[in-house]
């Protein structure tokens, strides 16, 4: 009798106590859903270049309010996608899921972490990402996710042209459309000795340019001492361009279509079906860009090496008349449309030595 007496006061200090434990081990509330942000603050300048854009979000950064900082972070991941940086890519995305994101922007951040192992060809490594993605996306994104994943099964075969543009670098070269001349249903093949990918060429980025049909050609020089003709050297060289024009000037690839070395090796430059970026703003369009390995204009005030004039090689000038030829014949350039870098707008390139070989040539004396 007397323990059951006690029951109710029992059950009531069990009740008091419920709550007091329940605290301690309660689960965290649930995320609540927050609606896709629209811009927090001013974009950076469209006609930026693309390095100078990452750098100004970069620097707002740490200013930034929590919600406005990941959707900063969300924007840093695509420039980084677009400058070719896979591992910065991943750690902006990556930061920006720590925080309250909507549920389509962890798609599109899941999205950004499978492009970024796709421009370092893990395929195996962006999978796992892409299938989390893809049902949150939509509009373009989710047909290139869907196609993406096509590819990862081995089933990608062709597709939209506009489609396979935007996933260019991503995509393997196997798959990538060829693109067909402006003028003719023929290829134009052996224009090159050494292709993109035996002096490993880093991807083409997102701002880029379709070609039209070229009907001008202009020539430059590199602007830099080179002496050797080995294999090897002007590969190390051409990386450097490319690097140079990448991440200092923020373009898509190096601005050249074709490069020829002292020992009269043609690289292959930027790929065709895109205009260069080689000549300055509209001078580029419809315009293929050649570069001559070497310095061939002095530079007094940097000094030292590039103080003294070389001239361009034998093999290099046999290698730039053929190049200049089949081009011309392939896509009808009149030989009054080819042109030196210094004709088109204030610059010493490509050197008197070469832009008097030019002129030469453009009235049928070479």
């Amino acid at each position: 009798m007397v323990a059951a007496s006690f029951r109710p006061f029992a059950g009531l200090g069990l009740a008091l106590l419920l709550p007091l434990l329940g605290s301690c081990t309660a689960p965290p509330a649930p995320r609540p859903e927050v609606a896709a942000l629209d811009a927090p603050v001013m974009s950076p300048p469209g006609h930026l270049p693309l390095a100078e854009r990452i750098r100004w979000w970069e620097d707002r950064l740490p200013s930034l309010a929590s919600p406005d900082r990941d959707e900063a972070r969300m924007r840093l991941g695509q420039l980084y996608l677009d400058q070719g940086q896979p591992v910065e890519a991943r750690l902006s995305f990556r930061e920006a899921q720590l925080g309250w994101l909507s549920d389509r922007e962890m798609a599109q951040a899941e999205y950004g972490l499978g492009l970024s192992y796709l421009l370092e060809d893990r395929v195996d490594a962006a999978t796992p990402h892409l299938l989390v993605a893809e049902p949150g996306l939509a509009g373009p994104e989710a047909d290139e996710c869907a196609y993406l994943l096509e590819m990862s099964r081995g089933r990608a075969n062709g597709g939209d042209p506009g489609l396979l543009a935007r996933l260019r670098p991503y995509l393997p070269d196997e798959l990538l459309v060829q693109p067909r001349p402006a003028n003719g249903p023929g290829t134009l093949t052996g224009l090159y000795d050494v292709s993109r990918s035996q002096w490993h060429a880093r991807r083409i980025r997102a701002n880029r340019e379709a070609m039209q049909k070229p009907w001008r050609l202009t020539v430059h020089h590199s602007a830099e001492p080179l002496h050797s003709e080995s294999l090897a050297t002007s590969k190390a060289e051409v990386r450097r361009i490319q690097q140079f024009h990448q991440d200092g000037r923020g373009w898509a690839d190096l601005g050249y279509h074709f490069l020829i070395d002292r020992a009269g090796r043609v690289f292959e430059g930027r790929s065709l079906q895109y205009q260069g970026a080689h000549a300055y703003g509209d001078n580029n369009v419809g315009n293929l860009g050649v570069c001559l390995l070497g310095n061939f204009a002095a530079d007094e005030e940097r000094g030292g090496p590039y103080a003294q004039v070389q001239t361009p090689s034998r093999a290099q000038m046999a290698s730039l008349e053929s190049l200049i030829e089949r081009l011309r014949g392939h896509y009808g350039i009149r030989r009054d449309e080819v042109h030196g870098h210094s004709e088109m707008r204030g610059t010493e390139c490509p050197g008197p030595r070469l832009l008097g070989w030019v002129k030469r040539y453009r009235v049928g004396g070479v």
